[in-house]
């Protein structure tokens, strides 16, 4: 701790010395370098301070400026903290949908999105198993793999309220990629939510799927449950190994995938509702048995226009507001 500076006798005044050799003035004392070891410490701060670099934690929508400090000797995955910029968080959002819209549909990457392709199939069936038992009723099994009869999953429920159970299939796909597209905005958690995305599935595997080994379905619960456990675990791990960058692009990809899956509809379950695709059950015929007086394809539209909606208010309120905000600041 630096000494506590003296105070210091006017200059001028005379004094008598020591030596006593008379009177005369006092040679002013040298002053203690207090003010230069504050400004060190200082100055190592600030060093200590810089090295860290500081990434705004702010949703797209507020488009904030970020710092992002670089520092040399980085490895290449760190240095994608760009990623954090909200602006470059809402540009690959949209990257991301152009992709899924225009090259989804390819065969090639049609079938190296097959794992994505059961995520949403995972969701799609999870929707259906969770509001049968919030509704009293309970899961016989949970498959998510085709059986050979034009479904790619199914869900035997029992009990609970059909009619919400039946439709939280689509409707509840697009409300959770509705909810990723949000949490998207948060790169600093994207780690997190894949874990937790990881944790959730395996559970849902253990507690829906493994009743399946006894019921008729048994081979369709065991290729469902490799499935599930294979997807969960592969995400606990990304979310552990990858950078937040990375993790957050793995988000936003399966947020796109899952929110635009609903709107698949309309390829998949019109022609079977005016009766062009067989004779096969769907959501849509069910609910159509359930309520009388009503057709499939009124159950599809209906669907469909919700999941726009859904979309709509999400993207209004997160990348489609960052959007307009950053056309309208442009024309001013």
């Amino acid at each position: 701790m630096p000494a506590k500076p003296f105070e210091e006798k006017p200059e001028g005044k005379p004094e008598k010395k020591s030596s006593g050799q008379g009177f005369g003035f006092k040679k002013p004392q040298p002053k203690l370098k207090v003010s230069e070891t504050v400004e060190e410490k200082l100055a190592r701060l600030e060093n200590e301070v810089s090295a860290n670099p500081k990434v705004t934690d702010s949703p797209a929508s507020s488009l904030p400026s970020p710092v992002v400090q670089a520092k040399a000797g980085l490895s290449a995955a760190s240095q994608l903290s760009f990623m954090h910029n909200p602006r470059w968080n809402m540009s690959v959002f949209w990257l991301l949908v152009v992709f899924s819209v225009f090259l989804g549909n390819v065969p090639g990457i049609h079938f190296l999105l097959t794992p994505v392709s059961q995520f949403v199939t995972m969701v799609h069936e999870m929707g259906h198993a969770i509001v049968t038992i919030l509704t009293g009723g309970h899961v016989n099994f949970m498959t998510v793999v085709s059986d050979g009869d034009g479904h790619g999953g199914l869900t035997g429920c029992v009990g609970g309220f059909a009619f919400l159970a039946i439709q939280a299939g689509y409707v509840g796909t697009t409300l959770f990629g509705c909810l990723l597209i949000y949490l998207g905005q948060y790169p600093r958690y994207s780690k997190l939510i894949l874990s937790g995305l990881g944790i959730a599935m395996i559970v849902a595997s253990l507690v829906f799927m493994l009743p399946g080994l006894l019921s008729a379905h048994f081979f369709e619960s065991i290729g469902s449950l490799l499935w599930g456990l294979g997807m969960g675990a592969f995400c606990v791990y990304l979310g552990k190994k990858l950078q937040p960058a990375w993790a957050n692009l793995v988000v936003l990809f399966l947020a796109v995938q899952t929110a635009l899956s609903s709107l698949a509809l309309l390829w998949v379950l019109v022609p079977n509702a005016l009766g062009l695709a067989g004779a096969h059950f769907t959501d849509a015929t069910l609910m159509a048995g359930l309520i009388p007086f009503t057709l499939p394809i009124f159950w599809v539209l209906l669907w469909v226009c919700i999941s726009i909606l859904m979309l709509f208010f999400t993207l209004k309120h997160t990348y489609g507001a960052a959007f307009m905000k950053k056309r309208i600041s442009k024309k001013l």
